[in-house]
């Protein structure tokens, strides 16, 4: 069988990481030929979607545009397009209708409300060219379609398509529980700049005690004007150690349409690492997450402040975490989540 998975960006983004890139070697092992295609590079992605990103100039489209053209006139020889997130940035007009006149079964795997706005949209200058529906039309034509979350699947059907519940799961031999312990009571955060804003819900509630370090990974410089709060640069080959440098993994999330979409990644790799989390009570993380089971929910300043003092207790982290190592291996691990997307695939067959 001859796969093309057509991710919107390479594979530096977590959602081309976690969604596909992660599933390959499985997949290959047993007998897929996967052939991985992206408009742009890493190098190309990295200069326009770091800390200091502002907006991403016509350059950037043009050439993501002329590349993925390229990249659906290559279709036909494959038996199935996996198409990942979008098809462009911007949902160049036009571009669906090709994609399914020349592939012969088409995947859409989903894991953002992108059907709510485009990933990254052109100025309003250029209106005539973006197709604020195209989401909606692969939705509906695609053979399947593999949604990250509930709230997605609901959306699927609801735009007419077939919908297949696949959350985001995570390596759970790569981010393990660490071998020594934290010694310094730490708050985690690990994301990207685009996802840095919601950190602005735990500056509402500080002032935090001085002994609690915030370590915060991904986030631009002054993220958080708070004494205790230090920025570094996430990189994958530090990843897993930053997680099990932290006592507690953070998810503040702001409750909009467009992070209702989202998979709750970061609260599944502080899990996988037997980190306690404390999220606010939104989106996918709902349907795993336990209050006092295997983390904390929390939305008020309050809220936040009570989970964040009686998470100091090690035994109630200890005991929270293994919960939730627990709980990211029996229903979100990458050994379970592999053979069951290779099943997919072959029923297109």
């Amino acid at each position: 069988m001859r796969v093309l998975f057509l991710n919107l960006y390479p594979d530096q983004a977590a959602s081309a990481r976690y969604r596909i890139c992660q599933f390959l070697p499985y997949l290959r092992a047993h007998g897929v030929d996967c052939t991985v295609s992206a408009p742009l590079s890493n190098e190309d992605w990295r200069r326009f979607s770091g800390a200091t990103r502002t907006h991403r100039p016509f350059w950037y489209h043009f050439h993501e545009t002329s590349a993925r053209f390229r990249q659906l006139l290559s279709t036909r020889p494959y038996d199935a397009v996996v198409l990942q997130k979008a098809i462009t940035t911007a949902s160049i007009r036009g571009l669906d209708s090709l994609l399914f006149a020349l592939a012969r079964r088409v995947v859409f795997d989903m894991d953002d409300a992108v059907h709510l706005r485009p990933p990254q949209p052109l100025s309003p200058r250029f209106d005539a060219i973006m197709d604020a529906s195209q989401i909606q039309k692969i939705m509906a034509r695609a053979a399947c379609v593999l949604a990250g979350n509930h709230w997605l699947v609901g959306e699927v059907q609801a735009a007419g398509g077939h919908a297949v519940y696949f959350p985001t799961v995570v390596d759970t031999t790569r981010f393990v529980p660490p071998v020594r312990e934290v010694q310094h009571y730490t708050l985690g955060w690990m994301g990207s700049p685009s996802t840095a804003p919601a950190l602005r819900l735990l500056e509402e509630a500080s002032p935090f005690p001085e002994d609690v370090h915030l370590k915060l990974v991904g986030a631009p410089p002054g993220t958080l004007h708070l004494a205790q709060a230090t920025c570094e640069a996430w990189r994958h080959d530090t990843e897993v150690e930053a997680v099990q440098q932290m006592s507690v993994g953070l998810m503040p999330l702001e409750a909009t349409p467009w992070n209702q979409g989202k998979c709750a990644l970061k609260a599944l790799t502080y899990m996988a690492c037997a980190r306690p989390v404390i999220a606010t009570p939104f989106g996918a993380v709902c349907d795993f997450l336990h209050h006092g089971e295997n983390g904390c929910f929390a939305q008020s300043p309050e809220e936040w402040r009570s989970a964040i003092e009686s998470l100091r207790d090690p035994d109630l982290r200890r005991r929270l975490g293994q919960n939730a190592r627990a709980t990211v291996e029996t229903g979100y691990a990458l050994d379970q989540a592999a053979p069951r997307l290779l099943a997919l695939l072959e029923d297109l067959q």
